[in-house]
């Protein structure tokens, strides 16, 4: 892989790595109940899964600028049907996880309770492991993303090289079989 490819692959890594480590940090916190009063403890599950889903889709972006040419709707003749299946994973792995990390967001920042349908007093929390499914599909996003990176064919250059002999040029002239005779080289006659 030449020097451009391990600098995407890099970015997209940290930015994913980044992504996953700040949506799993959200879903870090205990909401409890007592005497009828839901307490929610100061935690930045809501600004970390917010910069979750952000930087998700910063290195979506990013992912969509540097890839581009292999979007499924294109027709590139570089990219190959399972680069484009890899660039289409990493879109929606990026759609689900910014869903669930704003989703989750929202929910944890939600205050007040309610009495639930049995008299008892419940707290309005998001369920485990929401954050980590965005966190988790948000670095599969950037995995996705490399994956298609690294499988779409390099640009094809196309080098000619030009003949030692020279054939006769024109329209539909075969040098094989060209009814010019090929003359052996003559030398002048000896003295």
């Amino acid at each position: 892989m030449e020097g451009k490819g391990v600098i995407f692959c890099a970015i997209v890594s940290v930015l994913g790595i980044i992504s996953a480590a700040t949506g799993l940090g959200g879903g870090a916190d205990d909401i409890t109940a007592k005497n009828d009063e839901c307490v929610y403890p100061s935690s930045p599950a809501l600004a970390l899964g917010i910069i979750s889903a952000v930087i998700a889709i910063i290195t979506q972006i990013y992912i969509s600028l540097t890839v581009g040419g292999t979007r499924c709707c294109s027709k590139n003749p570089n990219a190959s049907p399972i680069s484009n299946s890899f660039y289409g994973l990493s879109r929606a792995a990026t759609v689900i996880a910014v869903i669930l990390l704003f989703v989750a967001a929202a929910l944890n920042n939600k205050e007040g309770g309610q009495v639930d349908s049995y008299g008892y007093f419940t707290c309005y929390v998001v369920k485990p492991g929401i954050f980590a499914a965005g966190a988790v599909l948000a670095l599969l996003s950037a995995v996705f993303g490399i994956a298609a990176y690294v499988t779409a064919a390099p640009p094809t250059t196309e080098t000619t090289t030009n003949p030692a002999v020279a054939f006769p040029v024109g329209a539909n002239v075969d040098p094989e079989k060209s009814p010019a005779p090929f003359l052996p080289h003559q030398y002048p006659p000896r003295q």
